[in-house]
């Protein structure tokens, strides 16, 4: 070992103290590495407990993240593939997953049995289907209509209590019932028959009665849309009955309020009073205070057109 001249101060004691670790390291073989093994074993030490290295944790985000992209983009991509399966599936008929082999009604037999009883179906045959009937949708007033306003005639010549006011067919161009107003002052329920003989038409007595409704126009107007009207009230196999003639031209009926009038009396000309579109008869019956389709009621009493 060398020899140091005596330390004269702090300082120099310590350059000569380090000057002979230097010396001893260089005299001994092995020992320049000692200190790198020292670090390297530092580094190999494990970490404490309880703390994670920056890098380690930053690592294991990173492939948490990778994860749960890809783990997105194939659940997109499923979704996609199911969306698309579906609209090809709703948008497409079922034979067009089928070849035309065995789609074809010619190549088709097929049997059923069932108690016995077996039946065979061959493509060869061919059904006829007739062709299908129009439904047409109609109004109750267009029902009327097609019922009394397509020349249907009612009326005829009798000899019994109950009789037409014509004794001839007439034809019925309104019916008893709900219908369109053919005029701005006409009615929707139209509580008669509108009986079109012609105009100025003698008209005649349904039954024997008296008059209890008058309406001349003797003030020069009429006080309802009846016009020149004659109301009569007789006794019909025990029910009270109200006979209503209404539209009568002006001047041309010579029955007063509370005359006695036999069946078959004459009782006006047919005309256009009133609230009309034309010459015709309004013709009512008014059974026991219910006013009643005329036609089935005078079909029933005065025998049939």
């Amino acid at each position: 070992m060398p020899e140091f001249p005596q330390a004269t101060s702090r300082r120099e004691l310590r350059e000569r103290e380090r000057a002979g670790e230097l010396s001893r390291s260089r005299s001994q073989p092995g020992r320049r590495d000692r200190p790198n093994r020292a670090r390297a074993v530092e580094k190999a030490r494990p970490a404490r407990s309880g703390s994670t290295p920056r890098s380690s944790a930053r690592s294991v985000e990173r492939r948490g993240s990778r994860a749960r992209t890809i783990g997105s983009r194939l659940l997109s991509l499923a979704a996609m593939i199911f969306a698309a399966a579906f609209v090809v599936g709703v948008s497409l008929p079922a034979n067009a997953f089928f070849s035309p082999s065995t789609d074809t009604a010619s190549s088709l037999s097929s049997s059923s049995s069932k108690g016995g009883q077996s039946v065979a179906v061959s493509g060869d045959e061919k059904v006829d289907v007739g062709t299908r009937d129009t439904v047409q949708v109609l109004s109750w007033a267009q029902v009327l209509a097609q019922k009394y306003n397509t020349g249907a005639k009612v009326g005829g010549a009798g000899t019994g209590p109950v009789r037409w006011p014509f004794p001839y067919p007439v034809r019925i161009s309104s019916g008893f019932g709900p219908r369109v107003a053919p005029c701005g002052g006409c009615s929707t329920y139209h509580e008669g028959v509108d009986m079109v003989p012609g105009d100025k038409a003698a008209i005649f007595a349904s039954s024997t009665g008296v008059v209890t409704t008058r309406d001349a126009g003797d003030n020069g107007h009429y006080s309802s849309t009846y016009g020149n009207v004659v109301m009569i009230t007789s006794t019909v196999n025990g029910h009270t009955v109200r006979f209503t003639y209404a539209h009568m031209t002006t001047g041309s009926s010579p029955l007063v309020l509370g005359q006695k009038v036999q069946v078959g009396d004459f009782i006006g000309l047919v005309g256009e009073t009133g609230e009309a579109t034309g010459p015709h008869l309004h013709f009512e019956v008014n059974v026991d205070g219910v006013t009643i389709d005329p036609i089935p009621w005078m079909t029933a009493n005065a025998g049939p057109n």
